[in-house]
């Protein structure tokens, strides 16, 4: 194996050991370096043990990517499956693997419930939900383990996170509204412990302020269909005069929708909405959903790499924590009320 190692280092024109942290999956090598290595290594069949490897290194080369067992996010709102892909390509790329686990949310109090940390079969943990346990992320880090949050974030606690600019997409989306002439906007929102959700809240807020307009915030205790729905009859009973809708996210539009068509109020002809995420059947729904777009193939890449490099060799011991905001886009569909002299 050693003299297959200098062969490709010595046509990648690089050093032994660079080759080796490239075959290896490590920090410190150009993109450009890694696939000349890899590409090299493929050609001549060259393969690295990872059980040797594990053995040698005491390191799995395996990161557990954790989500809520309560959530639906996998079914009706497929937001972190594709974060997932996004994650576990990135981490083939490297020559890592990808252990997928849910929680119990309700009940975990620390980290001794998640058991291939305890195992020690994974080398890092990327927790990925607003719902994730404060007293777990806590825990985790007391514990001194890798660990890296998606779509969440604890101000209390120096810590890394990926995450969409999503006060910036709260932001997009009001601004749009205003522009439409509406000036009795209402944001149905998720639990204000969740990161997300406050921070979405917040670009609503500072836009309704910019304009001199009252903000109107009905809060639900999740994001789902059903909620959206409640939260849009609660709205309707507070602000019968409200023109247009700003959700947490495309479940909780879709259900004010619903809502709105029980009530007899036309979308976008009587109320305007904008939902969060452009989940792929935001399109399909009618009228077809305007929506802020997240970027969670990217999401998960970004993920994956920050992680990869928190367990680099190469780190400091003291680490700095890296908080990274993907930008947002909105996108403009008839539920807004874009395009809709076109309808009939």
């Amino acid at each position: 194996m050693a003299e297959g190692l200098e062969e490709i280092a010595a046509r990648a024109g690089v050093s032994i050991a660079t080759a080796s942290r490239a075959l290896n999956g490590k920090g410190g090598v150009k993109d450009e370096t890694r696939q000349r290595v890899l590409a090299i290594a493929q050609e001549i069949q060259y393969s690295v043990s990872m059980a040797g490897r594990g053995l040698a290194t005491s390191r799995t080369d395996t990161i557990c990517f954790v989500v809520s067992r309560k959530s639906d996010a996998f079914n009706d709102d497929p937001f972190y499956p594709i974060i997932m892909r996004g994650l576990e390509s990135e981490l083939s790329n490297r020559g890592y693997h990808l252990l997928m686990t849910t929680l119990d949310v309700t009940q975990s109090k620390s980290a001794s419930e998640l058991r291939p940390v305890m195992e020690r079969r994974v080398d890092g943990v990327i927790l990925a939900g607003p719902d994730i346990p404060s007293r777990l992320i806590v825990d985790l880090k007391q514990r001194n383990i890798p660990m890296l949050l998606v779509d969440n974030d604890l101000t209390a606690l120096s810590i890394d996170t990926v995450n969409s600019d999503n006060r910036q997409g709260g932001r997009l989306a009001t601004e749009h509204l205003i522009q439409h002439g509406h000036r009795t906007i209402v944001s149905l929102l998720g639990p204000d412990s969740w990161n997300s959700s406050l921070m979405r809240g917040k670009g609503y807020q500072e836009a309704m302020a910019a304009s001199n307009l009252t903000p109107r915030i009905i809060r639900a205790d999740a994001t789902t269909a059903k909620t959206g729905a409640l939260a849009m009859r609660q709205a309707l009973q507070e602000v019968p005069d409200l023109t247009a809708v700003f959700a947490a996210n495309d479940a909780m539009a879709v259900g004010a929708i619903r809502e709105l068509h029980l009530q007899q109020r036309r979308v976008p002809k009587d109320v305007a909405v904008i939902g969060f995420d452009d989940i792929a059947m935001s399109e399909l729904y009618e009228p077809p959903l305007t929506t802020v777009r997240i970027f969670k193939r990217e999401i998960g890449r970004q993920a994956a790499r920050q992680m990869l490099d928190m367990l680099s060799e190469h780190s400091s011991a003291e680490h700095a924590p890296m908080q990274l905001l993907i930008s947002t886009e909105l996108v403009i569909r008839r539920s807004c009320g874009c395009q809709a002299t076109i309808e009939h």
